[in-house]
C-alpha cells in the first residue's frame, strides 16, 4: 500500500515539543532528510511538503524558504512534493511569485495560512490570484480551523467562485465539531477534500470518509508538529474499510498529484 503524507513542513528552526520525537534538537533546522529519516521509520513513501511557520518570513517573505522546499523536491523527487507557502495579501507580487515557484521553481501546490498571514481566506481582492492558481492546475491545501479566517465555510465560498481549483482542507477544520457543520457543504463541492492531521481521534477520520467520500479524505500528519504513529493510528483504527484506507492512505493524494 502507497502511503503519502498529504501535510508536512520543513526549512526552518522547530523548537516544537515534537523536536526530540523527530530526532532533532530543540531550535534546529528541521530538514528534508530529518523528514525523509522518519517517513523510513514509519514507511511512508512520499511526503507532501511546504515551509514551517517561521517568524523569518516577516523579514525575508516566503520565497527564500519555498526555494529551500524546491531544491528539496530536486534532491529526493521519489520522496518529496513540495508546495510553496505564499501570500495573497501581497497582491500581484503573491501571482508573479506563484509562477515563479510552479513554472521556475517547479513547485506543485500552494499552502495558505490565512491565520497566519492575517486575512479572510474568501476575501474577493484575492480573486486574481485564485484565479491564477487555477489556471496553473495546481492545488491549494489551506491551514483551517473554527475561526471564520480560514474556516470550512470561507474556504468553500473560494470552491464556489473557481470550481476548476483543487482545494484541501488541513486538518478536517482541526475540529470535528466544525466538520459535522460544515461537511454538507464540503460534499457539495467535489473539487474540495479533507485532509485528517490533527483531526483528534478515529471516528473523526471514519466520519469524514462518511460524510466526504473515501475519495475525498487525505492523510496527513502535520509533522513535525505531530507525531506521525499518533497519526497513522488514527487511519488504521479507523472503522472504514481495507480499499477505503488504501485510498486515504495514498490513493486520493497520487491522484490528484499525478503521482505514478
Amino acid at each position: 500500500m502507497m502511503i503519502i503524507d498529504a501535510h508536512t513542513h520543513i526549512g526552518v528552526p522547530f523548537s516544537g515539543p515534537a523536536a526530540t520525537y523527530f530526532g532533532i534538537k530543540q531550535g534546529a533546522i528541521f530538514t528534508a532528510e530529518d523528514l525523509i529519516r522518519n517517513m523510513d521509520r514509519f514507511n511512508v513513501d512520499m511526503s507532501v511538503t511546504f515551509p514551517l511557520v517561521s517568524p523569518a518570513y516577516y523579514l525575508e517573505g516566503w520565497m527564500p524558504i519555498n526555494r529551500y522546499v524546491a531544491d528539496a523536491q530536486k534532491k529526493y523527487p521519489d520522496r518529496i512534493i513540495g508546495f510553496c507557502w505564499l501570500n495573497p495579501k501581497e497582491g500581484r507580487k503573491a501571482i508573479d511569485d506563484l509562477e515563479t515557484c510552479v513554472n521556475k521553481l517547479g513547485l506543485r501546490g500552494v499552502k495558505l495560512g490565512p491565520r497566519y498571514d492575517g486575512y479572510f481566506a474568501n476575501d474577493p481582492a484575492f480573486d486574481p490570484f485564485y484565479k491564477r492558481v487555477s489556471e496553473l492546475g495546481v492545488p491549494i491545501i489551506y491551514h483551517s480551523g473554527p475561526s471564520g479566517v480560514n474556516s470550512a465555510v470561507s474556504i468553500c465560498n473560494v470552491a464556489d467562485k473557481f470550481p476548476d481549483l483543487t482545494i484541501i482542507v488541513g486538518h478536517l477544520s482541526v475540529w470535528w465539531e466544525e466538520l459535522t457543520v460544515t461537511s454538507w457543504l464540503m460534499a457539495k463541492y467535489k473539487n474540495v477534500y479533507g485532509e485528517t492531521s490533527g483531526s483528534l481521534s478515529a471516528i473523526s477520520i471514519q466520519r469524514a470518509v462518511e460524510a466526504l467520500g473515501a475519495d475525498h479524505v487525505l492523510y496527513g500528519t502535520d509533522a513535525p508538529y505531530i507525531e506521525v504513529e499518533i497519526e497513522k493510528k488514527r487511519v488504521e483504527l479507523a472503522d472504514i474499510t481495507a480499499e477505503q484506507r488504501k485510498l486515504v492512505f495514498g490513493e486520493n493524494t497520487a491522484r490528484i498529484l499525478k503521482v505514478k
